[in-house]
């Protein structure tokens, strides 16, 4: 964690105490998990956790832990009151309730039990609705996965020194956020802001900071990593990004950590980023702990420097960092003042935060003002570029992007198979959105797998023509292709994606599960484990099998099981597949001394056996007999055990 020196603020234990707890329960959050960037959002303008977990906090590739986001939030300000998200500790944005399900989770798009919802028949039914709407009652969908939340400034307090009684602004902000997993939309999203103005009078002057703390390379409490970023601005595309000084992660251990930034691409007064300062984390964490916050977050948002001159509490040039050609007189900084040089003149960067603004603009009574903001990363910095220019291009579209939808897949487990079945359904009613003329421009079903818990690769075990174009009946199950390459008790993870051919001649496809956290939501991917079937006569017996044999402690699988990798310890264990119920099973050494002896009463003739003695001692590599005991007579066998 970052440190700072805190300025003691006396006589507001009280007040603290009601802003904390004020509209707990309607305070949620959620996580973007469908393309390569996860990202992390609250409804009380905070895009980095409150709770203190740093999980996929702008985590790119998503599900690896690599996190460069420490804070990331919102300032909303007028003469001379600021509504800041920028400090856990004093937050002045609270949850508007209403527009969730109420189980702290903010509405999502893909998955409806987070959806709010109509009470109707007398309260016996909920029927679960998308907030966002159309003038006739339908749900709008601006991406693959969207969020959408409403936040307000119910808990704004002004310091004393300000000597006014009313604290509120009297704001809501609607909050959507749109992500995609296409091939060239998913290393960013889209933050959509609408300020609504809900009190009686006009608000003027209004600025609005995206107020922005990412550590490239990683957020280790050593220095060495958070402490050494540099910022760049390029006005031509409306970007602010962060990069590592160095080009290393020491926390990650590895070479080009990937670059992060923001851009502006719509704003109330159509001026992009009008105001852009970076400061160093301890001055800017002081600050947010003193009394004069409000006019100091106003007046730099508004890069007025006339308050820091005038104010002996600071220093104008901690605020400010103009260089020696300023390109906007005082409201850009350098970018070059960022790259920090030690006494050998090494550029080493430093930890830095970037006060990225638009301003001024009004919001009538009544009304409300609309900014769009894009979060992105990029491998390198000719990546992040590239990333800037393709969300140019789909702002210029109206985000006209049109993912291949997948099939609604069911799985069925066998002994040592797996079945994944679907229907016809987009091969008779699906048109496509790109060709003018209504056509089913799908090709065929890509089948994809993976027995990584994390979904950090897929395999594709095969292409599927679309065979049922011509039919005009629906067929549940008409697709049934069999995995015979599985182990019983293993899980494995499917995604089934329909393809076409974009005019270039390239393959589009369905986007494959990027989260796990996100399957129960998506219809084309499903997990399970193939499983044996209980002998039930004697000529079964021979069938009994041990798996894996031979076990191998480093194998792929030790380290592809639930419960494995990142997760803890590896499960270590073998199953005796195909069993009669009940039975008895023996486990001998080759010299015949007994080690264990396992009772097998479940229905599913499989019984796990976790290579411990019968006084929990772990067996040593050799050879290994097993005897089974049952009313359909006996079996045995071997296997063996490599450590």
């Amino acid at each position: 964690m970052k440190s700072s020196k805190l300025i003691a603020i006396p006589c507001i234990s009280l007040f603290l105490f009601q802003v904390i707890f004020a509209g707990l329960q309607d305070r949620a959050f959620a996580t973007h998990n469908v393309g390569q960037l996860g990202y992390f959002t609250t409804n009380i303008g905070q895009f980095y956790p409150y709770g203190g977990q740093f999980e996929k906090t702008l985590e790119y590739p998503i599900n690896s832990g690599h996190v460069c986001m420490y804070r990331q939030c919102l300032m909303i300000g007028v003469p001379f009151n600021v509504i800041s998200a920028a400090d856990g500790r004093f937050e002045e944005f609270d949850a508007v309730g209403g527009f969730n399900a109420g189980n702290q989770e903010i509405a999502m798009s893909d998955n409806m039990n987070t959806w709010p919802y109509i009470i109707e028949n007398s309260g016996q039914d909920t029927i679960p609705y998308w907030p966002v709407r159309d003038e006739d009652g339908n749900p709008i969908f601006r991406s693959e996965q969207d969020s959408y939340c409403v936040y307000s400034d119910s808990t704004n307090w002004r310091y004393s020194n300000n000597n006014e009684d009313e604290m509120l602004m009297d704001i809501r902000v609607h909050q959507s956020i749109w992500s995609w997993g296409l091939e060239d939309a998913d290393k960013f999203v889209i933050l959509q802001f609408e300020i609504e103005n809900t009190g009686l009078v006009l608000l003027q002057d209004m600025y609005f900071n995206f107020y922005s703390d990412l550590d490239i390379g990683g957020m280790d409490n050593a220095a060495e990593e958070w402490a050494d970023d540099c910022i760049s601005f390029d006005k031509t595309r409306e970007f602010v990004y962060f990069y590592d000084s160095d080009n290393y992660s020491n926390q990650w251990e590895e070479t080009d950590p990937f670059l992060s930034g923001v851009i502006f691409l719509e704003t109330p007064n159509g001026l992009g980023i009008t105001d852009w300062h970076w400061i160093d984390v301890y001055t800017d964490e002081v600050a947010v702990n003193n009394t004069f916050y409000d006019s100091l977050s106003y007046n730099l948002m508004r890069s007025d420097t006339t308050w820091f001159h005038n104010n002996p509490d600071v220093q104008v040039q901690d605020f400010f960092h103009l260089g020696p050609d300023p390109l906007n007189g005082t409201h850009f900084d350098d970018p070059a003042t960022t790259r920090i040089e030690d006494t050998e003149g090494n550029v080493v960067g430093g930890p830095m935060v970037a006060y990225i603004s638009n301003g001024p603009f009004d919001v009538p009574a009544g009304e409300k003002q609309q900014i769009l903001v894009a979060a992105l990363v990029g491998d390198n910095e000719a990546d992040l570029i590239h990333v800037a220019d393709k969300i140019w291009e789909h702002y210029n579209s109206g985000f006209a992007l049109f993912p291949v939808p997948g099939p609604a897949i069911e799985l069925e487990a066998g002994d040592q198979q797996m079945h994944i079945l679907w229907s016809n359904q987009l091969d008779v009613e699906y048109t496509s959105p790109v060709i003018p003329e209504p056509t089913n421009d799908l090709e065929g079903y890509i089948i994809y797998r993976t027995s990584d818990p994390l979904l950090s690769y897929w395999t594709a075990l095969d292409t599927i023509p679309m065979l049922y174009k011509e039919s005009t009946q629906i067929e549940e199950r008409i697709y049934d292709y069999v995995d015979e390459d599985v182990y019983n008790g293993f899980m494995y993870y499917y995604d089934v994606a329909a393809y076409r051919y974009n005019p270039e001649g390239e393959i589009e496809e369905t986007s494959r599960l990027g989260s796990i956290a996100n399957i129960d939501n998506v219809s084309h991917a499903a997990a399970m484990e193939p499983t044996s079937q209980p002998a039930i006569n004697s000529g079964d017996l021979n069938k009994i099998r041990v798996v894996p044999n031979p076990y191998v402690l480093s194998a792929p699988w030790d380290k592809d099981r639930i419960g494995n990798t990142i997760y803890g310890e590896p499960i270590r264990n073998v199953a005796f597949t195909n069993l009669p119920v009940p039975c008895t099973i023996r486990i001998f050494t080759v010299d015949g001394d007994l080690i264990n002896t396992l009772k097998h009463e479940g229905g599913s003739g499989r019984e796990e056996w976790n290579l411990l003695t019968s006084e929990q001692r772990p067996i040593v590599s050799g050879i290994y007999f097993f005897h089974v005991d049952s009313d359909l007579g006996e079996e045995v066998g071997r296997f063996a055990v490599i450590r």
